[in-house]
């Protein structure tokens, strides 16, 4: 299965709804970065490369009907750890995008993912995608954090200029975390996604990176 294949798309809503993100999709962007282990610190959390430690994590998020609310895929089976590790290194040396697991500092633990894709260079533009999947940290502002990291991370050290991230209609979560980090309504894509057979609509949100 494709690295972004599980990561399209996620949930993130405010207080008792489950808490994740958007959408993880490919780009066209060589993962040097990550290639060379960058991390990223921030206050409450750290940004790292996906580990083989992150197994038994992706497999309980994986399964997780309150986790997957939000995600467009239908919905994940139990994998194996063989197929987990698989799925963790393809996204780990993708070449069309940049994964990082979200970890609590203190702790050390694997609480979530966040990920740059759609990357275009020449005009320097990427997509935004997120998702936190141990519960114990949802309404904790972990995501409200890793957005402000990665973003100030495009604008520094990949010259992005643009970053766009999609979400499902009736996600609010995702609408207040967004506007808290100076993304702007975009627009309402019409029937873009099906859930359970049925079109829904999404909603994008954009960030100039100035």
């Amino acid at each position: 299965m494709p690295c972004e294949s599980k990561v399209v798309g996620a949930q993130l809503v405010s207080s008792t709804p489950p808490l994740g993100g958007v959408s993880f999709r490919p780009s066209r962007f060589y993962n040097e970065e990550m290639a060379l282990g960058n991390k990223i610190e921030g206050k409450q959390i750290r940004l790292r490369p996906y580990l083989p430690d992150d197994i038994d994590a992706w497999q309980k998020w994986n399964i997780d009907p309150e986790v997957q609310k939000f995600m467009p895929e239908p919905a994940n089976k139990p994998t194996s750890r063989q197929e987990q590790l698989k799925y963790l290194e393809e996204c780990r040396v993708d070449e069309e995008g940049i994964y990082w697991t979200i970890v609590d500092k203190t702790s050390d633990q694997a609480i979530g993912s966040i990920a740059i894709t759609e990357i275009n260079r020449h005009h320097g533009i990427g997509e935004l995608g997120f998702f936190v999947g141990e519960k114990s940290y949802w309404s904790k502002g972990v995501i409200t954090e890793a957005i402000g990291l990665v973003s100030d991370y495009a604008k520094k050290h990949m010259g992005l200029r643009r970053l766009v991230a999609e979400y499902e209609n009736g996600n609010e979560g995702v609408r207040i975390t967004l506007e808290r980090n100076n993304f702007t309504l975009e627009g309402v894509a019409k029937e873009s996604r099906v859930k359970q057979g049925k079109p829904i609509d999404t909603t994008r949100y954009f960030r100039l990176l100035k």
